[in-house]
C-alpha cells in the first residue's frame, strides 16, 4: 500500500508518463483512453473528472502529432474542411448530453463502450464495400451523417473514437493511414477543444493532473508522428492490429 504523502509527489511522474503513452498510442491507432480511464478511475478520481482531465492531455497530444504530420504535407485539407461542419454539428449535439451524465452512468457507459471498442477495431475497413480510389470532391450526404455521429460519440464518452475515425476515414476517403491518422487527429481536436471547455466550466476537470499529463502527451503526440513517418504504413497497419 503507498503511503498517501508518498503517493501525493509520485502520482506526477506517474501520469506523465501515463500521459505520454496514451498519446502515442493515439497519435498511430486510437484507444488509449480505453487505459487512461480506468486507471484514472482505480486511482480514485471521479468518473466524470476522470473523462474530463484525460482529455487536455488527449488535446495536447492530437495536436503536437497534427502539426507535425501537417508540417510534413499528410493533411488532406480539403478533406479536412469538408468534414469541419458536420464534426462541429455533432459536436454541439454531444455536449448538451455530456454536462448531464453522472460518475455511476459513465462508468456503466464506459463499460459497455470498452466491449464494443474490441470489436470495432476487429472489423473488416471493407466490411461496407471497399474504399473509394480517390476522396470524394464534396462532402456526401451519408459522410455528413457518419461523421456527425462519431462526433457526438466523441464529445460525450470519446474513448475508442479513434479506432471509429480510421474506420470511417478509410472508408470515406480510401486515403493511406498516415494520412488518415492526420485527417482523424485534427478532427478530433475539434470535438475534444468543445467538449473540454464545457466540462472545464462544469468542473469536472482536475487541473494538476491535467497539466502532468498534457506535458507527457506532447512529448508522446510528436513520438508518435515521427514514428509514422519514419517507419511508414505499413508500421502503422501493424500498430493498429497489435493494439485493437
Amino acid at each position: 500500500m503507498i503511503d498517501a504523502d508518498v503517493w501525493q509527489y509520485a502520482q506526477y511522474p506517474a501520469f506523465f508518463i501515463l500521459g505520454l503513452v496514451v498519446s502515442l498510442i493515439n497519435s498511430i491507432a486510437g484507444g488509449g483512453s480505453t487505459l487512461s480511464l480506468p486507471i484514472m478511475i482505480f486511482l480514485g478520481m471521479p468518473a466524470t473528472v476522470a473523462n474530463g482531465t484525460n482529455r487536455i492531455g488527449l488535446i495536447i497530444g492530437n495536436f503536437s502529432s497534427a502539426i507535425n504530420l501537417m508540417k510534413h504535407g499528410y493533411l488532406n485539407k480539403k478533406i479536412f474542411l469538408q468534414l469541419l461542419l458536420p464534426t462541429i454539428a455533432g459536436t454541439a449535439i454531444g455536449a448538451v448530453f455530456l454536462v448531464h451524465i453522472g460518475d455511476r452512468a459513465f462508468q456503466a457507459i464506459l463499460a459497455c463502450v470498452i466491449c464494443l471498442v474490441v470489436v470495432m477495431s476487429n472489423l473488416r475497413k471493407d466490411i461496407l464495400g471497399k474504399p473509394p480510389a480517390m476522396p470524394p470532391e464534396k462532402l456526401t450526404w451519408k459522410g455528413a451523417l457518419g461523421f456527425a455521429l462519431i462526433s457526438i460519440y466523441g464529445c460525450i464518452v470519446q474513448v475508442g473514437v479513434g479506432f471509429v475515425q480510421i474506420f470511417g476515414l478509410t472508408r470515406y476517403t480510401g486515403l493511406d493511414p498516415i494520412r488518415v491518422n492526420a485527417l482523424k487527429n485534427a478532427l478530433t481536436n475539434v470535438f475534444l477543444l468543445i467538449s473540454t471547455t464545457v466540462l472545464g466550466i462544469a468542473g469536472k476537470i482536475d487541473w494538476p493532473i491535467a497539466i502532468v499529463m498534457a506535458a507527457g502527451a506532447w512529448l508522446g503526440g510528436y513520438c508518435g508522428s515521427f514514428l509514422q513517418r519514419k517507419k511508414g504504413n505499413k508500421f502503422i497497419q501493424h500498430f493498429i492490429s497489435a493494439t485493437s
